[in-house]
């Protein structure tokens, strides 16, 4: 009796499959420069909102400032001095001379600086709400008077600038006065940060006398 024996073909395996070195290296690198990407993109996201927060608090508090002026009774709505002069283009009194103040970027947007005459406007410069022109408003608090001061609120700071100007109304007539036909009040609140602070903040309103 013949006996067969089956015999299966023995398969040849060939060199392992797998990653290299320099593909190992490719792949790590791809991916550090994604994970970087999207680290850059959160912080960027967080700085405009922080930026963002900035700006709204110093908008909330220029308008606290402006109501606080308006509370005043039009004859103490005034500066005592004018400011001085500030070398520095990013300071708000860059704009104020000793006559004048720039309110906005144009030039021909400059009015007179509304000055207290003691016995017809502040009977006396402690008076609330007339203007007391400090030389930095450091150490001062936002309280009462006019001028410069400090604000804080919660995490950000920054300074307060009151400015009151006449304004000429061209087209009041001739049944108001020459020059003095209202008042400006011009708020301009700037912030102190670590890094980049943010623009200033400028509101500005017209306060007319109320016997007119």
């Amino acid at each position: 009796m013949t006996t067969r024996t089956l015999t299966r073909p023995v398969a040849v395996l060939g060199p392992a499959e797998g990653f290299t070195i320099i593909e190992v290296m490719v792949a790590a690198f791809l991916l550090t420069v994604g994970i970087l990407g999207m680290i850059a993109g959160f912080d960027g996201a967080r700085r405009l909102s922080l930026n963002s927060e900035r700006r709204t608090a110093m908008a909330h508090r220029a308008q606290l400032e402006l109501e606080r002026l308006q509370s005043y009774p039009y004859a103490q709505l005034a500066m005592v001095a004018a400011p001085t002069h500030s070398s520095e283009p990013l300071n708000p009194d860059y704009y104020a001379t000793s006559t004048s103040y720039q309110y906005g970027t144009s030039a021909e947007e400059s009015e007179s600086l509304v000055l207290a005459a003691k016995g017809t406007e502040c009977a006396s410069t402690t008076e609330t709400g007339c203007g007391t022109v400090a030389t930095s408003p450091s150490g001062r608090a936002c309280t009462s008077k006019v001028g410069a001061c400090e604000w804080v609120d919660g995490n950000v700071s920054g300074q307060v600038y009151d400015f009151i100007t006449w304004h000429t109304d061209k087209n009041c007539g001739t049944g108001c006065p020459a020059k003095e036909n209202y008042k400006r009040l011009t708020v301009v609140v700037t912030a102190s940060t670590a890094g980049k602070a943010p623009g200033a903040v400028r509101v500005s309103t017209f306060v007319a006398e109320p016997t007119e």
